[in-house]
């Protein structure tokens, strides 16, 4: 994957960019931290593969912003494709690809976001763990390759050299095996069915013959049944027929019975309702004499409601003027209550008001005293004011010598002390040095014999991998011979065909067939000897490898220890030889920083300034005491300026007080005289009279009301009784009417009844002569014609399928022949396939390519890694262990690290070699496959990482960089560090301000 262009819109930082890779080769990308530089290889990897460092799809959306958009264009496998993935906040992701095609792009789009990342997966041929595992170096996750497992890394490493299209060959081979098995299973069953059928076939003619006798006999019974059921069905016809008369008639007679009940009833009823109707009319002249007298009586109730309404309305009205003239009253009474508290309150303000004016002689005294203490206290301030900057500035000058004093009298002792300790070190160099060529003899001795057991170790691989072979080699062998002797049991079968083509044999092609296969027997037992044979050798120099191998063990156990040692001594050395040089150096400037102290030789201005400051502060006659007691004069005299204010206050409120007491009398009296003569509000008084004098004119009686109400009551019954006689007078003629009809009915239908019982009867004796019903001697024929027809179809199809058998049975002597046939290629493709997976599988050609290319990447890996770290660290890659069982090796990618001091786990290493040994690695895994042909790995990113490696560190990373930058199409360096920018000649410099992330390139 080759970048061409990147268009960003409100991605995390940035809210618009336009970005073109084209031309780049090895560029730098820099700015401060957090000015946005990894979110550009964050877009590149959330547009590809929808991966990126946020906790939620939303999050990659710019603050304050609706929706993102990523639109990325790459070259990849010779094509230029173009990516532009989309994100709206609370919503879904919507997903483009698209291939260019004669200058216009082509979408590749599927239906589906996870079918469309599925393609561009297929395209690409690599996903997002791959590409951060080799070609993606990324900020705080350098060491994700080594920090996966062993399987995770082996996996890695398969989908970057592409052995997936093995896995598919693979599983197309043991798709092809399994599906020969089980074409072989159901040819072998077809083959002993065809087998079953033939044997039965000479059954099939006495069978036949059997079944058409028993048919003819079958149709003669079905003959006769149905000649006598066609004489049965003609009598219940009959039968039916008079049934159906009889039934209808008798449902005639129950209808008529019913309808002559129910108009009895109704006769019934409607002659109590003409009693009663008749019962009102004889009380007609009393009813009339009641009904009239309930008239008056209504009439006069509604005269007196009328009286009572108004006289309600009236008597409302005198009671809200009644209210009213009362509320009345008693705000004049609040109001007088208010005016008397008023006036007792300004009486007391006069007296208190009195008791202040009297003190106006004191107070005038007492501020000639407080001017004079003034004047005094301002003399004081003014000498105070003219000294007080010499004193402060006496005072600082002061504080400044002695911190300047205890500074250089603390780096004093700290460099004796330094001294002292650097004195202790220097010691110990001759000894040392002794120690270390010592160290240095022992260590290349043992790195001698560890080169031998590298050897050992590798020639045990070697006769380890021989003897897998021969064990695959000697099962096949074994395989063939036991096949070959079922050939030969196969001839010793009278009349057995040729297993080779199938044909029969004579006797000479017999014996000649014979011949050959005991040869190939011969041939296949020396065989197996022969691998037995190197099989044992191959286990007696294993076995002599692996105690030579322990041996060898045992006796650089001490090299990681001395490796340890050495670079302890080195490292101590190195700082002996800095300490010398130090020592000259503190020494002279202990002897400076004494002198200094002892002439006071620092800060001589300020010395200078202190004597001329301590002249000028005694000029002045300035006395702190005496200011002290100037400024308690004026605070005691200071209470005069208040009791002033207070004497200006109480002669303004006395004079106010003189107008407002007299105004407040004046009022006490006016309400006091309307309350005593009653003169509160005359319109409200004049209404009241008025609703008296009406009240009485309009003459309302409530008890003569009450007593009409009740001989109203009493009188209601005659009302309801009025209503029953007019309704009397409408219905009886029609009720009359009603009665004479229902009476004509009753006799119809009484002769009605009277016929169609005689009709019933005459039926009644027919049914009787046509000797009952003959549905159950129906019933009984019909089961015994479908019994034999049911009989006859079974003949007929036992006979049909005799017939088809006869037919069958030439054509399965045939498909016989042809099953053998299938059934033998069947088997060895079945063979040939499950050859093939093995062989496809992950222990097979996969396991042999790792193997090979990994030698390669630890070559690299340690070429770029002794640059780094100047010879002090290397890497091993470690494909095969023992398991639990000492005879078991387990396949596995192992990664061992070992420096000066030994071999030792990857965490135990600093955060700067941890860094140096994952770039190596990661560096080495992306050249390697990228040399590869046909790889896809063709652009290499690096983000930060830097920040744990000293100057030395850096020059070197960059050295490694520029050293395989001929291997990559394009190679992107993410940092912070100025002085890293300086190493590289393009520059894409990334900055931060109030509109989001910009990016501006260079070079």
């Amino acid at each position: 994957m080759i970048p061409q262009k990147l268009r960003l819109k409100n991605f995390l930082s940035y809210q618009q960019l336009a970005l073109d890779f084209s031309g780049l080769h090895v560029a730098c990308i820099c700015g401060a931290n957090g000015a946005g530089k990894s979110s550009l290889l964050e877009a590149i990897s959330w547009a590809v593969w929808g991966a990126s460092r946020a906790a939620s799809e939303d999050d990659v959306i710019h603050v304050g912003s609706k929706e993102t958009q990523v639109d990325f264009t790459f070259i990849a496998g010779g094509e230029v494709y173009r990516v532009i993935r989309t994100r709206s906040r609370n919503s879904s992701t919507s997903l483009e690809f698209q291939v260019q095609s004669e200058g216009k792009f082509k979408s590749l789009t599927e239906r589906k976001v996870r079918s469309t990342q599925q393609t561009i997966i297929s395209h690409l041929k690599m996903d997002y763990e791959t590409f951060v595992n080799s070609a993606y170096l990324r900020q705080g996750r350098a060491d994700e390759f080594m920090l996966k497992r062993p399987s995770d890394r082996k996996q890695i490493l398969a989908d970057m050299l592409a052995l997936s299209q093995y896995d598919e060959l693979a599983e197309r081979a043991k798709d092809i095996a399994r599906t020969s098995k089980a074409e072989l299973a159901i040819l072998e069953n077809l083959l002993t069915h065809l087998q079953e059928q033939i044997l039965a076939g000479a059954e099939i003619a006495p069978q036949l013959e059997t079944l058409r006798s028993q048919l003819t006999e079958l149709q003669a019974w079905e003959s006769r049944d149905r000649t006598q059921l066609q004489t049965v069905e003609d009598l219940q016809k009959q039968y039916t027929s008079v049934s159906q008369q009889l039934t209808w008639q008798q449902q005639q007679q129950n209808s008529l019975a019913s309808n002559l009940a129910q108009i009895e009833r109704q006769l019934t009823n409607q002659q109590k309702q003409l009693q009663q109707l008749e019962g009102y009319l004889l009380q007609r002249s009393p009813i009339l004499q009641d009904y009239e007298r309930y008239q008056l009586l209504s009439a006069q109730e509604a005269e007196l409601d009328r009286k009572l309404q108004k006289y309600q309305q009236i008597s409302d009205r005198r009671g809200e003027f009644s209210h009213k003239l009362a509320s009345l009253q008693s705000d004049l009474k609040g109001q007088l209550r208010h005016y008397q508290a008023q006036l007792e309150s300004l009486v007391q303000q006069e007296s208190e008001l009195q008791g202040i004016r009297s003190r106006a002689t004191e107070i005038e005294g007492a501020i000639a005293e407080l001017h004079k203490a003034r004047a005094v206290l301002q003399e004081f301030d003014r000498l105070h004011a003219q000294s007080t900057p010499l004193v402060h500035r006496y005072q600082t000058l002061k504080h400044q010598l002695e911190r300047e004093e205890t500074k250089l009298t603390a780096k004093l002792e700290e460099l004796v002390a330094k001294r002292d300790q650097l004195q202790l070190q220097v010691k110990d160099r001759d000894r040392l040095l002794g120690h270390a060529q010592e160290l240095d003899r022992q260590i290349e001795a043992l790195q001698k014999k560890q080169v031998y057991q590298q050897r050992v170790h590798e020639k045990g691989l070697e006769r380890r991998d021989f003897l897998e072979r021969l064990k695959s080699r000697l099962a096949d062998s074994e395989a063939a011979f036991k096949k070959l002797e079922a050939k030969m049991r196969h001839l010793t079968v009278p009349n057995a065909p040729c297993p080779l083509c199938d044909r029969p044999l004579d006797e000479a092609h017999w014996q000649l067939v014979q011949k050959k296969h005991k040869q190939e027997s011969r041939d296949l037992q020396a065989d197996i000897w022969v691998v037995k044979e190197q099989q044992a050798a191959s286990n007696c120099e294993i076995e002599v490898l692996r105690d030579e191998y322990r041996n060898l063990k045992k006796e650089l156990a001490p090299l990681n220890d001395l490796i340890q040692r050495k670079g302890t001594l080195q490292e101590r050395l190195k700082a002996i030889s800095e300490a010398v040089q130090r020592l000259g150096l503190i020494d002279a400037e202990i002897q400076d920083l004494g002198d200094r102290l002892r002439t006071k030789n620092y800060l001589r201005e300020a010395w200078e300034e202190m004597e001329l400051i301590d002249k000028n502060i005694h000029k002045f006659a300035y006395d702190e005491k005496n200011h002290a007691l100037a400024r308690g004069d004026v605070e005691r005299w200071r209470w005069a300026e208040i009791k002033q204010s207070e004497l200006k206050n109480a002669q303004r409120q006395a004079d106010n007080l003189s107008q407002k007491i007299p105004d407040l009398q004046t009022k006490i009296h006016q309400l006091q005289e309307r309350l005593t003569k009653n003169l509160i509000d005359l319109e409200v008084q004049h209404e009241l009279e008025q609703c008296d004098r009406t009240l009485t004119q309009l003459g309302y009686e409530p008890d003569r009301h009450q007593q009409l109400r009740s001989q109203k009551q009493e009188l209601t019954p005659s009302l309801l009784r009025y209503q029953e006689l007019t309704r009397a007078e409408q219905e009886y003629p029609e009720l009359q009417q009603q009665v004479s009809h229902l009476q004509q009915a009753q006799t119809h239908h009484q002769q009605e009844l009277q016929t169609l019982s005689t009709q019933i009867i005459g039926l009644e004796a027919q049914v009787q002569a046509l000797h009952g019903d003959h549905a159950q001697e129906i019933q009984a024929l019909k089961q015994n014609l479908q019994n034999w027809r049911s009989q006859m179809d079974s003949l007929l199809a036992q006979i049909g399928s005799l017939q088809q058998a006869q037919q069958q049975l030439e054509q399965s002597h045939q498909r016989e022949q042809e099953t053998l046939v299938q059934i033998e290629t069947a088997r060895q493709r079945q063979r040939i396939h499950n050859e093939l997976y093995q062989a496809f599988g992950k222990n097979g050609i996969q396991a042999l390519m790792l193997e090979n290319v990994l030698p390669q990447i630890e070559v690299e890996a340690n070429q770029i890694l002794a640059q780094l770290s100047d010879r002090q660290l290397n890497v091993r890659f470690i494909t095969q262990k023992s398991g639990k069982k000492s005879d078991r090796i387990i396949e596995t990618l192992d990664i061992e690290i070992a420096d000066t001091k030994g071999t030792r786990p990857y965490e135990t290493y600093s955060g700067g070699e941890a860094f140096r040994i994952n770039f190596a690695v990661r560096l080495a895994l992306s050249r390697v496959l990228a040399q590869r042909k046909g790889s896809t790995l063709q652009t290499l990113i690096i983000d930060e990482g830097f920040g744990s490696q000293d100057q030395l560190g850096c020059d070197r990373l960059v050295s490694a960089i520029n050293a395989i930058a001929p291997d990559f199409e394009c190679i992107l360096v993410i940092t912070h560090m100025p002085q890293m920018k300086e190493a590289f000649n393009t520059l894409i410099e990334v900055s931060k301000g109030e509109e989001g992330s910009m990016v501006q390139l260079v070079g």
